[in-house]
């Protein structure tokens, strides 16, 4: 993910000498910003394995990660692997993780994979290369790639209880990988200390008004949320899109940038208020470049709902609170790529936070207030699901949820 710095530019005045003559030092160059790389292959309760790091001209490799640091090419970049992958005596388990971080002046992106993830011995994914978070059978948490700011996280269990002589509380990361370029620091400039400090500060001071303009510009906009009355079904869920929508059945459509489409679009005019479709927890609550505005919604039975393109959200929307089903969490929009298209919520469902599944037997039980029996699916599509192996169960187990 990209971070980036403003900051605030030193006008160096020349002092005037006795009788008027201007006196002018030479500027001694600005020391150059140093780049900066760590990555180890895993950390828990007895510590790190495969720790490196890397500073201005340097590089280092192991048998698992690597780094490398150039102040002269202001680059940075730092890797890890981890293979065989096994948490918790068999309670996590992945074929491969590989994590990557590069960076250059105030920029790091990140990237990385994690291959065959099971979680107590079912498979949950071939591959996964996005954030992700997933329930470890009652035993605790699970995230996958996470991100910030400068840094990657290839796998990172907690357990909430017990397990197999592990303790409540334990914790292992498995694949990290940080790298960061700070932007040039200005000359040293040829006034005395006093003067110096007070030019700073009356710089800083004209910039700072404009850079807090600026990020309230860029802060994701917040309603207040009216109050509705959302009808639910017998098992408690809610349509997501208040009124006066319509959808389709575009599941998987082909997207140039994604690839193809995990939830379908229900299309509104722009502020029609969007609803948590089930009682749960907010999470991601913020703005990314392709979905916009997006937040998403953990279910009580552990299954994981995303609303992406949104104008706004509702006030009491932040990661955290707690809703329930018919909650006005945020208003339909177009903002991330859909700002060429007419103003619509992207809605995926993943089961128990796995890979997402098609929502739309959904969407049209719910918006006439009934329920999916397990059997719809079959009977909507017969012996060929058009999905991948494996979805007619995840699906039945989060009907019966």
């Amino acid at each position: 993910m990209p971070v980036h710095r403003r900051f605030s530019l030193l006008v160096v005045l020349a002092a005037l000498g006795v009788g008027g003559a201007a006196t002018i030092a030479q500027a001694p160059a600005a020391a150059p910003a140093q780049a900066t790389a760590t990555a180890f292959e895993r950390e828990g309760p007895s510590g790190r394995r495969g720790e490196l790091r890397a500073e201005a001209d340097d590089q280092r490799a192991g048998a698992r990660t690597a780094v490398q640091a150039s102040t002269r090419g202001r680059r940075a970049t730092a890797t890890a692997r981890a293979e065989r992958v096994n948490l918790f005596d068999g309670l996590v388990t992945a074929s491969a993780v590989d994590v990557e971080a590069n960076a250059g002046p105030g920029d790091t992106r990140t990237s990385g994979v994690v291959t065959d993830l099971a979680i107590a011995g079912k498979r949950v994914a071939a591959t996964v290369e996005r954030p992700h978070s997933y329930e470890l059978s009652g035993y605790g948490e699970l995230e996958v790639l996470a991100t910030g700011g400068d840094r990657i996280v290839g796998l990172r269990a907690r357990l909430t209880r017990a397990y197999k002589g592990h303790s409540r509380g334990d914790t292992v990361t498995v694949g990290y990988a940080a790298a960061s370029v700070p932007r040039a620091a200005p000359a040293p400039d040829t006034e005395t200390t006093r003067e110096r400090e007070t030019a700073q500060r009356q710089a800083e001071r004209r910039t700072a008004r404009p850079e807090r303009r600026a990020r309230a510009q860029r802060a994701p906009a917040r309603r207040r949320a009216p109050e509705l009355e959302a009808l639910r079904t017998a098992r408690g869920y809610a349509f997501p899109v208040h009124a006066g929508y319509s959808y389709s059945n575009d599941w998987g459509a082909p997207r140039e940038r994604t690839g193809t489409h995990e939830g379908n679009d229900i299309f509104a005019a722009t502020g029609t208020p969007v609803l948590a479709v089930a009682d749960g927890r907010l999470f991601r609550v913020g703005t990314r470049k392709i979905p916009g505005n997006r937040v998403w919604l953990k279910s009580e039975q552990g299954d994981t709902l995303f609303y992406g393109h949104l104008s706004a959200f509702a006030e009491d929307a932040r990661n955290g609170a707690e809703v329930e089903a018919g909650d006005v969490i945020g208003f339909v929009g177009s903002t991330g790529d859909a700002e060429q298209t007419p103003p619509h919520l992207h809605f995926e469902i993943h089961p128990r936070g796995g890979e997402a599944t098609n929502p739309y037997p959904f969407l049209r039980a719910w918006e006439t207030r009934r329920d999916v029996p397990p059997a719809a699916w079959l009977e909507r599509y017969g012996t060929d699901p058009g999905s991948r192996p494996g979805s007619l169960v995840v699906i039945d187990d989060y009907l019966a949820g």
